[in-house]
């Protein structure tokens, strides 16, 4: 096989895979939104609103993305048909890492989605809710402290690039909006609304910073 038909057949496989895994995610995240949007039928939840709805979303896209990865953990074969990465092997030797991470995003994005749902008129009461939002907390603090340690000076250095990215994202989008909020112009954000913001927004930056240095492109 010459380079030019090796070429061939590796972007034909990078293909196939990119449509399988942006396949897979449709058909999960439609599915989700779905399960979401009948859970927060207004026949289940009195009164519920956009910025309930907008929480829940992102929570769950928090939570889909825990399983795609919690599924390259258990079982790398599986996970390397759809996931960013090269071969099962790669998995392999991140599976501490990778489920770290798993832990962390399905920890995240159940804290969100139990905060969304709580409240006077929700399904949790909000003294439970505070309580397991605690727990997640310190869980997502104990799962970063431990992935920090085994993360090579890219994988710190991306963390860090993405952090300070969802800052400005946070005071350009936030910031513009109280802006506007405080002329009179629209109206101001929920205390929901901030903490969904910080949620996508952390997500966002760190597609963006992945992104700028090429790691989106399926392998």
């Amino acid at each position: 096989m010459t380079d030019m038909d090796a070429a061939a057949t590796d972007k034909k496989r990078r293909l196939k895979k990119t449509i399988f895994a942006l396949g897979l995610g449709a058909v999960s995240g439609f599915a989700g939104a779905t399960l979401v949007m009948r859970l927060l039928d207004p026949g289940a939840i009195p009164e519920v609103g956009p910025s309930v709805e907008i929480a829940v979303m992102v929570a769950l896209v928090y939570i889909l993305i825990a399983i795609a990865v919690g599924v390259g953990v258990l079982s790398p074969k599986a996970g390397a048909s759809f996931l960013n990465v090269e071969d099962a092997d790669e998995l392999e030797e991140q599976r501490a890492i990778l489920g770290y991470s798993a832990i962390g995003m399905a920890g995240a994005g159940i804290a969100l989605a139990v905060v969304a749902l709580s409240g006077p008129e929700g399904l949790v009461e909000s003294w439970l809710a505070l309580g397991i939002y605690v727990v997640l907390s310190v869980l997502a603090v104990w799962v970063s402290l431990r992935s920090w340690r085994l993360q090579d000076e890219l994988m710190k250095a991306i963390g860090r690039e993405a952090a300070a990215m969802s800052y400005y994202l946070v005071l350009l989008v936030g910031g513009t909006w109280a802006l506007l909020a405080h002329l009179g112009f629209v109206a101001g954000p929920q205390a929901l609304d901030w903490l969904t913001m910080f949620w996508a927004l952390l997500l966002l930056a760190a597609f963006i910073v992945v992104g700028k240095r090429g790691m989106l492109v399926m392998r």
